[in-house]
C-alpha cells in the first residue's frame, strides 16, 4: 500500500501540467480474470474533470449503484462487494481504489469510472468486466540433481493458487509462492520422496502432486561374452529402467586393443574382432554422475581352440582321453587312419602305455 500511495501521488503531481481530460483504469479497460478468494485493487484516475468528481458504478452483481469522490465528498465508501478509498486530490486530480475480496459473486459483473456525475458529451467512461477463475493445482512435477547434495524440484499447471507447501520425505521443508525450489540433501542419498500442495487464497490445500527420486550411483552391471570363438562381446545393463541421477559420463576400457578406451555414454554393446586367441582381456566401466562414479571390472580369456582335423581325429576317443594342441599348419590331404592324426591329436592313454613298457625294460 505505501508503494501504491507513492505512485498515487507522482501520478497527481505529475499530472497537474497536463490539461485534457482523461481516464485510466489500472487493470486495463476491458475484460480481466481474477481468482477466487484474491484480494484485487482496481486504480482509477481522473484529471480536469468537468464536475471535478471521479465516480465508480457497479452493476450486474449483488447490490449495484454508485459512488462518487470530489469537493467535500473524500471519505472512504462501500458498494459491497467493493470498498472505495481517495488516494489522491487536487485541483486536476482524483485518484481512487476499489478493492474487492474475490467471489464467485462478482463472475460477469462489471464495474466502472467515469469522470462526471450524469453521462452527457464530456463523460469519459472505463470499465472492467470481471471473469472469476478457480483454483486448479499443479498437474506436472519434476525432480532433478543439480549437484551431489542439491535437487531442483520444478512444477507447473496451476492456476489461482496462493502458495505451495514442499514435503521431503513426509516433512514440510518450504512454503513458496514460486514455481521452483533448491533442496539440499544434507548429503543424504537413497530415496527421496517428494510432494508439492497446492494452497488456494483462501488458504485451503486444493491438490498435490508427489514423485519419488532414487538419488544415488549409477546401478549396472557388465556382462562380457566370447561369440564363436571369434570376438569378444561386452555389454553394459543399467540395473533398472529409469536411473537417477541421469549419467553425465561412461567410459569402457579394455587390455591388449588396439584402442583401450571408448566412450560408452550412448552406446552399451561393443563387438571386438580384433581379439588373439589365449589372450586375456581385463576390462572396466565406469560410470559417474552427479554423486560420485560406480565402476564395474572382470576380465575373459579367448580360449585356444582345437583344427578342424584335429577335433574331427580326436572325435573317435572318448573325451577324458584327448588332448587337442594348435598347430600353425595342417594336412592338405587328410587321412582318416589314425596315424595321419598323430601331429593334432595326442591319445594320452597311448603315451602312458609306451612309457610303463620303457620301464618295465630298463628294470628287466
Amino acid at each position: 500500500m505505501k508503494l501504491l500511495s507513492s505512485l498515487s501521488f507522482a501520478y497527481c503531481f505529475l499530472s497537474l501540467v497536463s490539461s485534457q481530460s482523461t481516464v485510466t483504469l489500472s487493470p486495463p479497460n476491458g475484460t480481466v480474470s481474477v481468482c477466487q478468494g484474491k484480494v484485487e485493487t482496481i486504480t482509477c484516475n481522473v484529471t480536469y474533470s468537468p464536475d471535478q468528481m471521479l465516480l465508480w458504478a457497479y452493476s450486474g452483481g449483488p447490490g449495484g449503484g454508485a459512488v462518487n469522490f470530489g469537493s467535500g465528498n473524500t471519505d472512504p465508501q462501500q458498494l459491497p462487494p467493493f470498498n472505495f478509498t481517495l488516494q489522491c486530490q487536487n485541483n486536476v486530480t482524483l485518484i481512487s481504489t476499489g478493492v474487492v475480496n474475490v467471489s464467485t459473486l462478482i463472475n460477469g459483473s462489471t464495474l466502472e469510472c467515469r469522470n462526471t456525475l450524469s453521462i452527457d458529451d464530456s463523460s469519459i467512461r472505463k470499465h472492467i468486466n470481471f471473469s472469476v477463475k478457480h483454483s486448479v493445482p499443479i498437474s506436472y512435477l519434476h525432480v532433478n540433481a543439480v549437484s551431489s547434495d542439491t535437487l531442483l524440484i520444478i512444477w507447473t499447471g496451476a492456476d489461482c493458487i496462493q502458495s505451495y507447501d514442499v514435503f521431503i520425505n513426509g516433512a514440510n521443508v518450504n512454503t513458496t509462492s514460486g514455481m521452483s525450489l533448491l533442496y539440499n540433501t544434507g548429503g543424504a542419498i537413497g530415496s527421496i520422496d517428494v510432494l508439492v500442495n497446492s494452497v488456494d487464497y483462501y488458504g485451503s490445500a486444493v491438490g498435490n502432486l508427489s514423485t519419488q527420486y532414487q538419488f544415488n550411483k549409477y546401478n549396472f552391471e557388465v556382462e562380457a561374452i566370447i561369440s564363436n570363438n571369434m570376438s569378444l562381446v561386452i555389454i553394459i545393463k543399467d540395473k533398472y529402467i529409469n536411473q537417477q541421477p541421469a549419467p553425465l559420463s561412461c567410459e569402457l576400457t579394455v587390455t591388449n586393443l588396439t584402442q583401450p578406451s571408448m566412450d560408452c555414454l550412448s552406446k552399451r554393446l561393443f563387438v571386438f574382432t580384433n581379439v588373439t586367441e589365449g589372450d586375456v582381456y581385463n576390462y572396466t566401466v565406469t560410470i559417474t554422475n552427479v554423486i560420485g562414479s560406480t565402476v564395474k571390472n572382470g576380465s575373459i580369456v579367448l580360449e585356444q581352440t582345437c583344427p578342424p582335423s584335429a577335433q574331427s581325429c580326436c572325435s573317435a576317443f572318448p573325451i577324458s582321453h584327448q588332448s587337442c594342441s594348435v598347430s600353425n599348419t595342417e594336412s592338405s590331404t587328410p587321412s582318416p587312419t589314425m596315424e595321419s592324426c598323430g601331429s593334432n591329436c595326442v591319445l594320452p592313454w597311448i603315451v602312458g602305455v609306451i612309457v610303463g613298457t620303457v620301464v618295465v625294460s630298463l628294470l628287466i
